[in-house]
């Protein structure tokens, strides 16, 4: 049996600031969500004391690479790119 009534689903609905004027539409919200809910209460009946915890449903392992210092770059190959320097410096549109 499931707990959504039209003054919960109102609720809901408020806080996430919709408007909920049509009665007719709340009743069929309602009837909705009580069937989603009473579907999710299904996976209650799942025996999973046999199953292990994951924290992922596949088995990834991340490869990285060393973390070896390298040579930086140089001021001018760093700007090279860039649309507009001055005095050696990024030169963006002014904000404020």
């Amino acid at each position: 049996m499931s707990e959504i009534n039209v003054d919960t689903v109102k609720h809901v609905a408020n806080l996430a600031r919709i408007e909920m004027q049509d009665e007719k539409a709340a009743e069929a919200l309602t009837e909705e969500l009580s069937k989603i809910v009473d579907y999710a209460h299904l996976l209650d009946e799942v025996d999973l004391s046999s199953a292990e915890p994951m924290f992922h449903a596949l088995d990834l392992t991340n490869i990285l690479r060393e973390d070896v210092a390298g040579e930086p770059l140089s001021q001018e190959e760093a700007m090279r790119n860039a649309k507009s320097v001055e005095d050696g410096q990024f030169k963006v549109p002014k904000m404020l």
